[in-house]
């Protein structure tokens, strides 16, 4: 999914400024896609003079909030119904977890139990978001598919920051930034127990 798409999704919904699509992206939008003002900004620029959007009047705060055209709404449709979905995605926990055997068992630990404290306190602002919504409205109900998804998510991030604190209890400590277990690897070839070469 690119910017601009995350973009129109947001003004389809309903106008809004720079300001408010920044909150957004910390908000609801910040499991799946994560965009900066930096990014954001010029990105609307460009969608505006690709009339996908339009600028409205100053409003009450001085901000300028934008509005999907009829053309946005058209590229959004094309988009949803006729493009293919990237699957492609970065998780730097679970990167990380593939190096915890650098450092000792107690260490790994203290990081995944961070981790646990994270995703559980994202879950409780997910949740919090699930409860704001008003289904009355036609962008909410899409947004529950979407906010529900970041909850199970979450979940199964804090389920399985639970599973990896008891198992990294049962590591060796002798195994801490050596590569191999004391006896000299997993294999008695001294070669990482963890990633191995293909």
């Amino acid at each position: 999914m690119s910017l601009r798409m995350a973009l129109l999704t947001l003004l389809a919904g309903a106008p809004r400024s720079g300001y408010d699509i920044g909150q957004e992206f910390d908000g609801v939008l910040k499991f799946v896609w994560h965009a900066k003002p930096t990014q954001v900004y010029p990105e609307l620029k460009r969608l505006a003079a690709d009339r996908l959007i339009r600028e409205q009047d100053e409003g009450s705060r001085g901000r300028r909030p934008y509005e999907i055209t009829d053309e946005g709404m058209r590229v959004l449709r094309t988009w949803l119904l006729t493009s293919d979905t990237d699957h492609s995605q970065r998780n730097e926990t679970v990167l990380r977890s593939f190096a915890l055997w650098v450092v000792s068992p107690q260490e790994a630990a203290g990081y995944l139990r961070e981790e646990r404290e994270y995703h559980r306190a994202r879950l409780r602002g997910m949740r919090a978001l699930k409860n704001g919504l008003d289904l009355r409205l036609a962008p909410d109900r899409a947004a529950l598919l979407g906010v529900e998804a970041g909850i199970r998510r979450l979940e199964a991030m804090v389920s399985w920051a639970d599973w990896a604190i008891e198992t990294v209890s049962t590591w060796p400590t002798g195994m801490a930034g050596t590569g191999r277990v004391a006896s000299g690897g997993a294999d008695g070839r001294g070669r990482n127990p963890g990633i191995r070469p293909r």
